[in-house]
Formats: C-alpha cells, structure tokens, sequence
C-alpha cells in the first residue's frame, strides 16, 4: 500500500527511476527515467495538432533524409492523422483495435501505475526520458521487415518529434528497485 500511495501523493510530473531491469525479451538490464503522472491524452492532442500542421516542405525535408517517396509519406501521414483522430474519442468504441485493447487490458491503481487484468502483474507507465544499459543482452535482433509506409511513419515521427509513442509500461517484478521523489522501493522477484 506504501508503494501505491507514494504514486497517489504525487502533485505534478515526477520523474522516477527503474533500476536494474530485465528485459524478457532482450535479456537486457537497464537503469531507465520516466517521467510520471503526466496526460498522455495531452500528448496525443499535441501529437495530432503536429500531424495536422505537418506540410509538403516537412514531407520533402522527410524525404530528402529518409529516401521515402512523398507519396509514400502523404499516405503515412494520412493513416496517422485518421489514427491519432480515432484515438481522442471519448468513445472508446470509437478508437483503433489497439487502443480498446490496451484500455481493457489494464485497470489504473494510481497515476503511473496500473495492474494487467488477465497476468495480475503491476506495471509502472510513463514517458521514456533517459535509458542507461547495464548489461547488454542477446546480439539477436530480428531484421526489421517494415513496409515503406510504416517506415514513412516511424521518419515522420521522428521528424514532428511526436510524443506519444515514447510512453512505455514496465512489468515491476523485472527490476530491482524503484525510486520515486526520493525514496528507494526495493522489489523482490
């Protein structure tokens, strides 16, 4: 109860750290920043107000540097802006499959925590700041397989500096410890 009171007594964006955590899929360690109890809802208006201002002399700049044709681009640009429109509903049966997923898939404890309905494992989520490796873990990574317009999004993205796709979620029992406003929450995995 200490640990969910300490997210529930937070007044503003926090940041907090996450030591030594283990990668399932990875194998690697790492000690990561996150910043806490802010709106994802803002990010995603901020992200959408982007995309709606995003031009043909962005697109060319994106081009230019990514070697992605314009029309490739235009039509990134067109699925994400139908996609980040989708995701603002306050419909949840408005919004893409992926988002209804997650809504359902989780219930909120605090802000920046949250528990899996069907593993009953206790996340910690907020906006990735700062990752350090501790200890680097397999050398397999897939080669990616991406279509030229998932690559025209991930380049426009990047571009617009968009923000939230840098929210993660952190299973708690893969790392040691936790540090939030100053105070050390060892876990025991």
């Amino acid at each position: 109860m200490k640990f969910l009171n300490m997210f529930r007594n937070l007044k503003g964006a926090k940041f907090i750290s996450i030591n030594n955590y283990l990668s399932v899929s990875t194998h690697e360690i790492a000690n990561f920043i996150l910043n806490v109890n802010i709106s994802i809802e803002n990010a995603k208006k901020n992200d959408l107000k982007s995309l709606k201002n995003c031009n043909n002399n962005d697109l060319k700049s994106i081009s230019l540097s990514s070697g992605i044709a314009i029309e490739v681009l235009k039509l990134s640009l067109s699925e994400m802006l139908t996609s980040a429109e989708k995701n603002l509903s306050a419909n949840i049966e408005d919004r893409t499959a992926q988002s209804q997923g997650q809504t359902a898939a989780y219930v909120q404890l605090a802000p920046g925590v949250k528990l899996h309905t069907d593993t009953l494992e206790v996340h910690v989520f907020g906006q990735l700041i700062h990752k350090d490796l501790v200890k680097a873990g397999d050398n397999y990574k897939p080669l990616p397989n991406s279509s030229d317009k998932t690559l025209g999004k991930k380049a426009i993205t990047n571009h617009l500096d968009l923000r939230a796709g840098k929210y993660r979620t952190f299973v708690l029992g893969n790392a040691d410890s936790l540090k939030v406003t100053g105070e050390t929450i060892e876990i025991v995995r």
